[in-house]
């Protein structure tokens, strides 16, 4: 074949491409519900920011950070790596640490670049709790049952941000329809309300909400891993404060690479437990606010394997499918389907739909 007719036979090949459809989220959420008996939903960090971008985006949270203990100044760091993702500066001081041992490098150096990590790991949390929200009624009756009534969809509600705002939100039990919010937390007998520890096989029924990086609101506290609430310690955010003052840090995940999110993973039975669990999700799944990052393939390849019981994958597009960010969530998705017919599984039925017509927090 000539390269011009091979040439014309490619633009007619893409001329011929279908346009990916765009569903509304009702359209998706009904169409779920002919096809599948169950429906979960994993939410990524687009879920709080929608609720409000000066908060939740990394870029503004990197300009809110002191991070003071720096052995350089942030605003060089950040410049340097040409990043404002918290996690991939993280992976970079490290990686950069590693080598200079490698290569016989100043030993000083490279513990200054892995301190450095850490100063930048607990930085997050220290941001995050200074610029949340205060308190679940800082979010208005009307944004919860918003929330609510996105939430009410699904009964599997799987989460890789660790802000309290879906906590807040299943835990508004006031406002809105019934969302189920079984976390796993209990006292840890009928006698002993010193304190909420998570149990793998809670007595009041299977939990249904699961934080898969850690939360701000949980501690591990004498080997248990505890719940910060607020009948027990009045403002989860100002406790929380009071915590990380003190020099005690929630268990979140904030570690760069897949490699080292799995290894903080796998030293926690609540985190491990939850990734295990989701991995054996069956039905529909909706995945709401998540970039897709390879950060996220510990997660996202669950879905991929041949022994994954997912039937239907609904995905949320945000702005202009034709635009890059939307782009790569379109293209990864569509990998996910391929990778599970070549694996030898079932077959997985793929729709995307426009996350904002979910209208998660408002109109």
């Amino acid at each position: 074949m000539s390269d011009d007719r091979r040439e014309l036979k490619g633009t007619l090949r893409a001329t011929l491409t279908p346009v990916t459809r765009i569903l509304t989220f009702a359209e998706a959420i009904a169409d779920a519900n002919r096809k599948c008996d169950s429906l979960s939903v994993l939410l990524g960090n687009g879920f709080s920011i929608a609720y409000d971008s000066t908060i939740f985006s990394y870029e503004s949270l990197a300009e809110e950070a002191e991070l003071a203990a720096l052995s350089v100044p942030k605003a060089d760091l950040f410049a340097s790596l040409s990043s404002q993702n918290f996690e991939v500066v993280i992976d970079k001081l490290n990686a950069a640490s590693s080598i200079q041992r490698l290569y016989g490098g100043d030993p000083v150096l490279a513990d200054q670049m892995a301190a450095d990590a850490v100063v930048v790991r607990n930085g997050l949390a220290d941001v995050l709790a200074s610029r949340h929200p205060f308190n679940a009624l800082a979010v208005t009756d009307e944004e919860v049952r918003h929330a609510r009534e996105f939430l009410t969809h699904f009964l599997n509600i799987y989460t890789l941000s660790y802000d309290l705002l879906l906590y807040w939100a299943v835990n508004r039990s006031e406002v809105g329809p019934f969302v189920r919010k079984r976390d796993g937390f209990e006292w840890p007998t009928w006698k002993d309300r010193s304190r909420l520890i998570w149990k793998r096989r809670p007595t009041q029924g299977p939990q249904r909400v699961y934080f898969l990086h850690g939360a701000l609101h949980l501690f591990v506290q004498d080997r248990k891993l505890t719940k910060l609430s607020y009948n027990s310690h009045g403002s989860i955010v100002g406790e929380l404060r009071s915590r990380l003052e003190a020099g005690e840090y929630p268990i979140v995940v904030t570690e760069g690479t897949r490699l080292e999110k799995e290894a903080r993973i796998e030293r926690s039975a609540y985190l491990r437990t939850a990734l295990q669990r989701f991995g054996l999700l069956d039905g529909a799944l909706f995945i709401h606010g998540v970039s897709m990052s390879p950060n996220d393939d510990h997660v996202l390849e669950l879905i991929e394997t041949e022994s994954s019981t997912i039937t239907a994958l609904y995905v949320g597009i945000y702005g202009d499918p034709d635009a890059p960010s939307a782009r790569k969530v379109i293209d990864r998705a569509k990998e996910m389907k391929r990778h599970r017919r070549e694996s030898g599984g079932r077959p997985l039925r793929l729709r995307f739909y426009d996350v904002t017509s979910a209208h998660v927090w408002r109109d």
